[in-house]
Order: structure tokens, then C-alpha cells, then sequence
């Protein structure tokens, strides 16, 4: 945006200079379009809308009701753009690039964690997922847990709407469930009927018939710990 408006003045005033225009005249004019330009770049780059909790302030899991989609992590949420989440977060410190223009952002030391506590899926250039790690869970508050066992999860949140058994890592042995509450955004990572982490998805609020694993982030880089 800053560099459209650089190229607009330049040929605004290439314009007033081939035009008989006193120098006073032209430069009023030129003010009013530096004034203009400016304006409707600040309104487009603050188009972005503010989440309705901040997951490290609020107990979401306890909450009657919530959507991925106005949750924040650190600032962050699904629905993001790449440079909104550089901005907000810096630079990963890992990245990964797939088919389908998906790529992985995992976060650890650049948000003062000895371990990854956040990956960030994008598709596209926008945020599909957020993935929360066990090396995060100290930001969480309240029921809003890395950890939680299976029962739990259910006692919670009630059947899931898709559930999906899948290797943890490429050629594993150790299969891990993804438990999917697809209307609200939220799947659980689940490992011997406890969770290693949930993942905040980008959704519509309805049930679909999407694979979680074509996310990529499914399995996530998740240590085996076992």
C-alpha cells in the first residue's frame, strides 16, 4: 500500500508539472491527494477486526459459547494474513513449505518458549490454524489445557462431529485421534486418550466434509514423548 502511494504521487506530480499550474496551486493540490492517498491507506490496512478473546486472558474452554474465529493467540487468529502474523509474532523459527501453497510457521524462542508452543498454518497467505503446543500451557488460564484428558474433552464439548485416527508422525507406528468440533472451530490432538495439544480452525460454523489431515498440520511436529 505504502509503495502504491509513492508511485500515485510521483505521477501526480509528473502531472502538475507538465500543466501550467502556479507553483502554489500545484502544490495545494498535491497536498490533497498526499492527504487522500494516506487516508484510504490507513482505513484499508485497519480493516483488520480485533478477536473477541484473547485465549492467554480468557478461559475459552470454559465459555458457554465460543468460535475459533474471534479467538486470538497472542494477538493472532485464524483468518489472518501472513504479514499480520510477522508483525504480531516476528519471525518463526521454524518454517515449512508444502503442496498447495500450505505453510507451516512454528513458534518456540522467538515468544521466549525452550520448545514449539505454536504453529501457525497457512493456506494461501492466510491463516488456517493455530496449533497449540504443551510448551504454551503456562500462558493458558483456567480448563483452557494442552492436557486434557479424553473424558474430559467430551464431558466438555459433547460428541465431536468428526473423529480421525491417523500415524503421529510419517511411517509411525503410534497412531494419534484428532477429535473435531468442526461448527466451532476447535480440534483436539489426542494420544492415548490424552491430549498433546488443540488447534483453533478457520470455519463457517457448519459441519463439512473436509479431511483434517489435508491441513498438514495434521500430524503436527508433535515430540513422542513415549
Amino acid at each position: 500500500m505504502k509503495r502504491r502511494i509513492r508511485k500515485t504521487i510521483r505521477r501526480a506530480d509528473r502531472f502538475l508539472k507538465n500543466r501550467a499550474f502556479e507553483p502554489l496551486i500545484a502544490s495545494l493540490i498535491l497536498a490533497v491527494i498526499i492527504s487522500l492517498l494516506i487516508n484510504v491507506g490507513n482505513t484499508q490496512e485497519t480493516t483488520r477486526k480485533t478477536a473477541e478473546y484473547e485465549i492467554t486472558e480468557t478461559d475459552i474452554f470454559s465459555l458457554d459459547n465460543f468460535n475459533a474465529n474471534n479467538v486470538s493467540v497472542m494477538g493472532i487468529k485464524v483468518g489472518d494474513r501472513t504479514q499480520d502474523v510477522l508483525s504480531i509474532l516476528g519471525t518463526p523459527d521454524i518454517k515449512t513449505d508444502f503442496e498447495g501453497g500450505i505453510t507451516n510457521l512454528e513458534y518456540s524462542n522467538a515468544i521466549g518458549l525452550s520448545a514449539t508452543g505454536i504453529i501457525v498454518s497457512l493456506s494461501n497467505n492466510f491463516v488456517n490454524s493455530i496449533t497449540i503446543k504443551e510448551p504454551f500451557q503456562k500462558h493458558l488460564v483456567g480448563e483452557t489445557r494442552t492436557d486434557l484428558e479424553k473424558d474430559e474433552i467430551y464431558r466438555m464439548f459433547g460428541v465431536p462431529d468428526k473423529t480421525l485416527f491417523m500415524p503421529l508422525k510419517e511411517n509411525s507406528a503410534k497412531i494419534i485421534r484428532i477429535i473435531s468440533y468442526e461448527t466451532i472451530g476447535l480440534d483436539f490432538i489426542v494420544s492415548r486418550n490424552k491430549a498433546i495439544g488443540f488447534s483453533l480452525v478457520l470455519n463457517d460454523g457448519t459441519k463439512s466434509d473436509f479431511d483434517p489431515s489435508k491441513r498438514v498440520v495434521y500430524p503436527p511436529p508433535m515430540a513422542d514423548n513415549s
